[in-house]
Parts: structure tokens; C-alpha cells; sequence
């Protein structure tokens, strides 16, 4: 394991250096800091998705079994959802506001690898559940780009109305681009969180013979696809757009958050994570 979290360790030390070229950016603002940026944005990226993989073959099923690796997963699934939108919409200021957040969940994966944590259940091992677990938390990374994607329309929005414009807000994309860009991330996490739940169902039936429809986090699950069918229903079927469909947005985000972390910290559920 000790060459494995040396890899993880360079993936840390990838992110450090883009989140360091972050901060000089936002205060030159200069393209090539954030070029920089990204580019050790891919590298973590790739040295994340080997350190995971190897990890996987060595212990012969998916890397979703503990904290450590619930933490890589979601580094790597963050930036991932990143680099895609990245290409999709061209938005350095967006870009390089979230990859603190991937070093941090990076970081925290790296220390908790020390204390040697064995899996979580014997579950967790089996590979339905390994794709059920990466879909949910690759949805989860989608809807966490949304959200950040959405509240920068609302403060942009906010601050033409108002007629004072920051500086930093012209790094941005335009409101048309930034309401595009929030459907494209809203839209892939929708898609991932329902796959995810959709298998995790299927498991559901297999292992407790039925499925436990008062757990509050299938609920939570549920009324997660509920609110976000809202969003596209409000914007494509009633044609409503800016901020009306944006608090769809931000409160299908904090509903997923809750359901996802807070529902194991607050309430009682059969899962185990």
C-alpha cells in the first residue's frame, strides 16, 4: 500500500499546486495562472484514477468500501464533473473556484489512509453496489457543480439589476452561458443520481426482500429526482427561467447534501453509509 499512497500523494500534491496557482489567479487574474491550474487539475485527475484503479485490482473489488476511499472517489468524481464542464463552457473563474474544494477532499482522503480503516460492510464489496455507490456520488459531484454554477447566476444577476459590476464578474460566462451551464450539470446529475438509485433499489429487493420506502434516505433520494423533474419541467414546460428556476436548483443541492450526510448523522437508516 505504500506505493499506492505515494500515488495518491502526488495526486495531493497535483491539486496543492493547481489550488496555489488558484489563488495567484484571483488575484492577477492572469489566463495563464488558471491554464496552470487546470493543467494540474488533469494531473490529479489521472494520478487519482490509477491510485483508485490499482487499488481496486488489489483488493479485488471496487474502492468504495471505507472513508479513505468514499473520499478519493468523490475527489476524483468532483474533478472529473469538472474537467468536463470545463470543455463544455469555457469558464476559468468557475473552474478554479471548486478544485480547493478537490484538494481538500484529497487531502483528507491521504491522512485518513494512515489509520488503515478495513471496509465499512461486506456489502459493499459487491459490484452492483460499487456502481450504485460511484453513480450516486458521481451525481452528487454534478449537482455540487450545479449549485456553484447556480448561485454565480443569482450574484451575477443580482449585481447587472443593481448596475454594479465586481471585477471578478467579468471572469465570468454570460447569464445565458451560466444558465446553460447549470442545466448541463443538473442534467448529468440527474441522470447519475437516478441510475444510482435505480440499482440501488434493485439491491434493495435482492437483500432485504423489498424496499424500505420509510428509510429516510431512499425518501431523501427520491425527493431529490422530485424537486430537480420540477426544474426541468418548470424550464422547458412552463418556460421559466433566472432565479425562479434557480431555487429549484439550490434547494434539490441542499436536499441531496442532507440526504446524503445528513441523514446518517440525524436520522436512523438501514444503509451504512
Amino acid at each position: 500500500m505504500g506505493g499506492l499512497n505515494f500515488i495518491l500523494g502526488l495526486a495531493v500534491l497535483a491539486y496543492a499546486w493547481g489550488t496555489y496557482q488558484v489563488f495567484r489567479y484571483l488575484i492577477d487574474f492572469d489566463p495563464a495562472l488558471e491554464a496552470s491550474a487546470f493543467r494540474s487539475l488533469r494531473w490529479g485527475i489521472g494520478f487519482q484514477l490509477f491510485f483508485l484503479g490499482a487499488l481496486g485490482f488489489l483488493e479485488g473489488y471496487a474502492p468504495v468500501t471505507n472513508l479513505p476511499e468514499i473520499l478519493s472517489v468523490l475527489a476524483f468524481s468532483l474533478g472529473l464533473a469538472l474537467w468536463v464542464g470545463r470543455f463544455r463552457v469555457p469558464a476559468p473563474l468557475l473552474s478554479v473556484l471548486f478544485l480547493p474544494f478537490i484538494f481538500l477532499l484529497s487531502a483528507l482522503a491521504f491522512a485518513s489512509q494512515w489509520k488503515g480503516s478495513g471496509p465499512m460492510s461486506a456489502l459493499l464489496t459487491q459490484p452492483i453496489i460499487a456502481i450504485h455507490i460511484f453513480l450516486s456520488l458521481l451525481g452528487y459531484c454534478f449537482f455540487t457543480l450545479g449549485f456553484g454554477v447556480g448561485v454565480t447566476y443569482w450574484l451575477q444577476e443580482s449585481q447587472i439589476k443593481r448596475h454594479r459590476i465586481q471585477k471578478w464578474a467579468n471572469h465570468l460566462p454570460a447569464l445565458e452561458l451560466l444558465d446553460g451551464l447549470t442545466v448541463f450539470y443538473t442534467g448529468w446529475g440527474f441522470a447519475f443520481w437516478s441510475a444510482g438509485l435505480l440499482l440501488g433499489l434493485f439491491q434493495a429487493v435482492k437483500v432485504w426482500g423489498g424496499i424500505p420506502c420509510s428509510d429516510p434516505k431512499i425518501l431523501g433520494s427520491f425527493s431529490v429526482l422530485l424537486i430537480y423533474a420540477a426544474f426541468f419541467l418548470g424550464r422547458w414546460g412552463l418556460g421559466m427561467r433566472g432565479k425562479k428556476t434557480m431555487i429549484l436548483v439550490l434547494a434539490g443541492y441542499f436536499l441531496a447534501l442532507f440526504t446524503f450526510v445528513g441523514v446518517q448523522v440525524f436520522l436512523n437508516s438501514r444503509h451504512v453509509y
